[in-house]
C-alpha cells in the first residue's frame, strides 16, 4: 500500500477515530494496552507490505489508486484492531480470570489478574508480529538494520575513544584532517562546473 493510506489509517487508530465500526464502550477488556499497541503495529507491517489495488486499473489517474487505498486502509485497520484483537484479547482475559478464579480462594479477586493478563496477551500480540514480520520480510530488513547501526554504533565508539587518546596537538591535526576532506567534494565540483563552463575535459 501507499505510505499515506498506512500513515493515515494509523493516524486515526492512534488518534481513537473510527469510521466503519464503532468501538466497545467498556474497551476490549481491562487487560494492559500495551498487546493492542504491539498488534497495532503488526496489522500496520502487513498492510504496509498488502497490495490490494488491481494491476488492471493501474492505468487510472495515481489520485484514484492513492483514495482506494486509503479507504481499504482504515477498513482493515479498523477490522484487525476491533473485530480481530477485541475478541481474541476478550477470549484470552476471559481465560486467564477463569484460571484465577480457579486457583484463587476468597471473595476478593487475585491481585495477579491485571499483570497476567497483560503478559498474556503481549505474548500473543508478539507472537502476531512476529508471524507477520516473517511472512513480509520484515524481519530480515529489521535484523539488517540492526546490524548496520551495530556496526555504526562501534565505528563511532571506536573513533569516539582514539579521538579522546590523543593529545591537543593530534586532536587538532585530525580536526584539521576531517575540515580537509569535506571541503574536497565542494572544490572538485567547482572545479568541474567551471570545466564545463569552459568547455573544456573535466577528467
Amino acid at each position: 500500500m501507499e505510505n499515506l493510506a498506512v500513515g493515515l489509517a494509523a493516524f486515526f487508530q492512534l488518534m481513537g477515530c473510527y469510521f466503519f465500526f464503532e468501538q466497545p464502550e467498556d474497551r476490549c477488556s481491562q487487560a494492559p494496552d500495551l498487546a493492542s499497541w504491539i498488534f497495532l503495529v503488526a496489522t500496520m507491517c502487513f498492510l504496509w507490505d498488502t497490495s490490494i489495488y488491481p494491476r488492471r486499473f493501474m492505468h487510472m489517474d495515481r489520485f484514484w489508486r492513492v483514495l482506494v487505498e486509503i479507504v481499504a486502509a482504515i477498513f482493515l485497520a479498523e477490522v484487525g484492531t476491533i473485530i480481530i484483537w477485541c475478541g481474541l484479547e476478550r477470549f484470552l482475559y476471559s481465560l486467564t480470570d477463569l484460571f484465577l478464579n480457579l486457583t484463587h480462594n476468597g471473595c476478593q479477586p487475585s491481585p495477579l489478574g491485571y499483570w497476567l493478563s497483560g503478559l498474556i496477551t503481549s505474548l500473543v500480540a508478539l507472537a502476531v508480529l512476529w508471524y507477520v514480520l516473517e511472512a513480509t520480510d520484515g524481519m530480515y530488513y529489521l535484523m539488517k538494520f540492526a546490524r548496520e547501526l551495530s556496526s555504526t554504533t562501534k565505528d563511532f565508539w571506536g573513533m569516539l575513544r582514539c579521538y579522546t587518546n590523543m593529545n591537543t596537538r593530534d586532536r587538532r591535526r585530525a580536526l584539521k584532517v576531517c575540515q580537509l576532506a569535506r571541503q574536497m567534494p565542494n572544490r572538485r565540483s567547482a572545479s568541474r562546473k567551471c570545466c564545463q563552463q569552459d568547455g573544456e575535459s573535466c577528467d
